[in-house]
């Protein structure tokens, strides 16, 4: 049976994470709910923190966790990237966060330039953070060959891989087949109809099934309820989708408990 730890994506309330990217809500005004409804940290949008002055240092002082850092900058060698690194590595440091989530860049040619500026990044983080990839499509990793050239020799407990898994079991045996023991975190969202994200419960057999693969290759990782329902529609607001986020929570930790 898993026992996971389930955080808040933070950009999973935001409102903003895809047109202005400005944030729209304050997320130490909200950590007392998200505290409460039962979530184990958050996942922190780095736009929460880098984008309204004050607030990393009202959220650290809640002692709330920050269990990971989402950064979106790239790891090409350009200025601009290496001051949004630097920007990001400062930050984690002060807040104190236990990971980082992180994506390359979409160029196959340069896998070797980000793989030595994501092991600079590395050095300028806490030592005791790790560092978790999101191998999304339209990236320099979206083929398992070329996964498997980035992480070789990297420690795949200091540098690991997250999943989406609830999209397709064929495709997640594969890759728990390919990179077991570097699968370190789940990211939970589901795109039900007309490509919209809907709740895990209004699929509960694909999610089920997604799940039972996870418990049968004793996954050892922790989840972030990162989209839920409501995500991106016409009516979304901060109310529905912390709802939904609290029911996505519930359905997994409910799941697991079988």
């Amino acid at each position: 049976m898993l026992k996971p730890k389930i955080y808040l994506g933070t950009i999973a309330l935001e409102m903003n994470r895809w047109s202005t990217r400005v944030p729209s809500y304050l997320v130490s005004d909200w950590i007392p709910k998200i505290e409460s409804a039962g979530f184990d940290g958050l996942e922190l949008w780095e736009n929460h923190v880098l984008l309204s002055p004050g607030e990393a240092e009202k959220i650290k002082a809640t002692g709330f966790p920050v269990a990971i850092y989402n950064h979106y900058g790239g790891f090409s060698n350009s200025a601009e990237d290496i001051e949004k690194r630097n920007v990001a590595a400062e930050m984690i440091n002060r807040i104190g966060a236990g990971a980082v989530k992180y994506n390359i860049g979409s160029d196959p040619f340069q896998l070797t330039n980000y793989k030595e500026n994501v092991l600079c990044f590395a050095d300028a983080l806490p030592k005791d953070c790790v560092l978790l990839c999101e191998c999304h499509d339209g990236t320099a990793l979206e083929t398992s060959h070329a996964i498997k050239r980035f992480f070789n020799g990297l420690c795949p407990q200091k540098f690991g891989l997250i999943l989406h898994p609830f999209e397709c079991t064929k495709a997640l045996k594969i890759k728990f087949t390919r990179f077991s023991e570097r699968i370190a975190h789940i990211h939970s969202q589901l795109t039900g109809p007309g490509g919209t994200r809907i709740c895990l419960d209004e699929w509960p057999k694909r999610v089920g099934d997604c799940l039972d693969v996870l418990k049968s290759r004793n996954f050892a990782g922790n989840f972030t309820i990162e989209f839920t329902g409501l995500t991106s529609a016409p009516d979304e607001n901060i109310d529905d989708l912390f709802a939904n986020a609290i029911k996505d929570m519930n359905f997994i930790r409910d799941y697991l408990s079988k």
